[in-house]
């Protein structure tokens, strides 16, 4: 694949927020985010390894992942800093070379640069830098990056569709003829690096199917599990019954309200994930109470015990 088909081909993934095209690039982007937020110290990060490591719950939440819920919210704090670097890395070039825009067009094409930007500028000074040990506190980490992440998006869909808008019928069939074209070989692309990076890390890395993901967590709390390996004493017990039929609720809740279809536009797909965030923020606003009174009725050992169930 040539380099404007590559360009192009992360336009389409940014837009239907698949955050990182492949493992190779994954790497760069965060090999630069390190440098711009003055981590590039590798002993520095050791040291936070090690003192992460030193926390029974932390240590325990390592070992296994920390649950499908755990592991949901962790993608959705990881995947702000990846969002911030597919904004700073959207192909300009190669899209002024598709639509060939006259001036009109080209100021729209700037502005949306310049909203790309700051965009970018706010998500990496404004996403979490790190992810807290405890549950209640990752969930809170979440909300905000989907608070942040929701406003960041409304800034940049006002310039996309200014500029979409501008274009005529003919430049449109041709950005969307290639953004196809060149995504569909990406797409295979990266279903292959992404086999391959899911086999050595084990991790998922993007927005993409978050609702359904969150769904899934929702409704599947090991309740067996979870009473006899935690130890659960009869308060506590009923703490967690509370938050198993308040998650049920809200996963009903969230399956119905994120949008099914993928949109065909840029501006659709980027209001679409808009549409997808606020369904998850309103289904973690609607679990963050109960999942408080439990978390808080459980000692320490509990603690570390439930980071430890997969």
């Amino acid at each position: 694949m040539d380099r404007t088909g590559k360009l192009l081909a992360l336009l389409v993934m940014t837009l239907s927020v698949c955050m990182v095209s492949s493992a190779e690039a994954r790497n760069r982007h965060w090999w630069h985010l390190y440098g711009v937020y003055g981590n590039s110290d590798r002993s520095g990060d050791d040291d936070s390894r090690r003192a992460r490591a030193a926390d029974p719950i932390e240590a325990a939440r390592a070992r296994t992942g920390g649950g499908a819920f755990g592991a949901v919210i962790d993608q959705l704090v990881r995947g702000c800093l990846q969002q911030a670097a597919e904004f700073q890395n959207w192909p300009f070039d190669a899209i002024a070379q598709i639509v060939s825009p006259d001036d009109a067009q080209r100021r729209a094409l700037e502005a949306l640069r310049a909203s790309t930007t700051a965009a970018a500028q706010r998500l990496s000074a404004d996403c979490p830098q790190d992810q807290p040990a405890s549950l209640g506190a990752r969930l809170e980490a979440a909300e905000r990056t989907i608070d942040t992440a929701s406003s960041t998006f409304a800034a940049v869909e006002t310039p996309l569709r200014e500029l979409y808008a501008a274009l005529d019928d003919e430049q449109k069939a041709r950005l969307l003829r290639d953004m196809t074209a060149s995504g569909s070989q990406a797409q295979d692309d990266d279903r292959r690096a992404e086999r391959s990076e899911r086999r050595d890390r084990g991790r998922e890395h993007s927005w993409a199917g978050i609702c359904e993901r969150l769904v899934a967590a929702l409704r599947g709390w090991p309740i067996r599990e979870i009473e006899r390996g935690v130890r659960l004493s009869e308060p506590q017990r009923v703490s967690f019954y509370e938050l198993v039929s308040t998650s049920l609720k809200a996963a009903d809740k969230l399956a119905g309200a994120c949008p099914a279809e993928t949109a065909l536009t840029p501006p659709g797909r980027m209001s679409q994930m808009r549409a997808r965030l606020s369904a998850v923020r309103k289904a973690t606003t609607a679990i963050h109470p109960a999942l408080t009174r439990f978390y808080e009725a459980l000692d320490q050992g509990q603690k570390v015990r439930f980071a430890g169930i997969r």
